[in-house]
């Protein structure tokens, strides 16, 4: 499981090239990527217009997140599963 990060997505949407695209799908090959809500807001608040927005919109509502949960901040770590995909930890 690999968390990414915003800055790596943004970097992943900014490259014209491809090439990091190309290295982040080497790096993540069969392993799972998650993200966190904070960071599907992140890239959401970079939209420079309602069309971005929906494009993005639509491609992180397919993603899988991760998010913590109160009971993991006294030491108990569970898993919630959510739209489409959510994990709790």
């Amino acid at each position: 499981m690999l968390l990414i990060d915003t800055s790596v997505w943004i970097s992943v949407f900014r490259d014209r090239s491809g090439q990091v695209r190309q290295q982040l799908e080497t790096l993540t090959a069969d392993r799972e990527v998650l993200l966190t809500h904070f960071t599907q807001l992140e890239l959401l608040q970079g939209s420079l217009n309602e069309q971005e927005w929906d494009l993005l919109s639509t491609y992180l509502e397919t993603q899988d997140y991760v998010e913590l949960t109160p009971s993991s901040w006294q030491g108990t770590y569970l898993l919630r599963v959510a739209s489409p995909r959510t994990y709790r930890s």
